[in-house]
């Protein structure tokens, strides 16, 4: 059983995906399984995906569009990991980041639910950083969370017992699902 399971959901966005899923098989940390879940994507990710020789990777495709909730959620229940982390298709990881946040989260107290990271954000095309985001909530983060949501969905390593105890991703709420999750978390 892997220690982290990665999920990846995807739509038509393989030239992003496959600097996503090497920016996860570059990882320090190696203990993961790596499910990349097609949202029915009708350019080559299927393709980019075979072209990684990785026992570690797990690929579903989905023949009808589902939405990034259902995709998540269904991942999430498949998932054989004692923690799950997520990240969006166009979005990577420095090599570290699973290192560390594992030995956060199996070094913590029980009540610790989850941890996430600062961020990025990049123009490509520039290849210059326009936004850094550095943590600055820790501990206790349900006040500062109720004020606005800071984390992205990409930073977060989550314990597979939260999803057990609280459900999964309420798709009701549409785009704000990860917002309404890491608020149950904290509380």
């Amino acid at each position: 059983m892997p220690k982290v399971s990665v999920i990846i959901p995807t739509h038509n966005r393989a030239e992003l995906l496959e600097k996503a899923v090497q920016s996860i098989l570059d990882q320090t940390f190696t203990d993961f399984e790596l499910l990349v879940c097609d949202d029915a994507s009708t350019d080559n990710t299927p393709e980019v995906i075979k072209g990684f020789k990785d026992e570690r990777i797990l690929y579903t495709r989905y023949e009808a569009n589902r939405g990034v909730i259902e995709v998540r959620n269904n991942a999430i229940t498949k998932s054989r990991g004692e923690y799950i982390a997520f990240l969006d298709d166009d979005d990577e990881w420095l090599p570290t980041k699973l290192e560390k946040q594992v030995a956060l989260l199996d070094g913590s107290p029980d009540k610790l639910g989850a941890v996430y990271t600062g961020s990025y954000s990049i123009d490509m095309k520039l290849g210059k950083v326009m936004i850094m985001f550095t943590p600055s909530c820790r501990g206790n983060i349900l006040k500062d969370l109720l004020k606005g949501n800071f984390i992205k969905t990409s930073s977060i390593v989550i314990k597979k017992l939260c999803f057990e105890k609280l459900g999964l991703f309420d798709p009701e709420f549409g785009y704000a699902e990860d917002f309404d999750m890491w608020i149950r978390i904290a509380e």
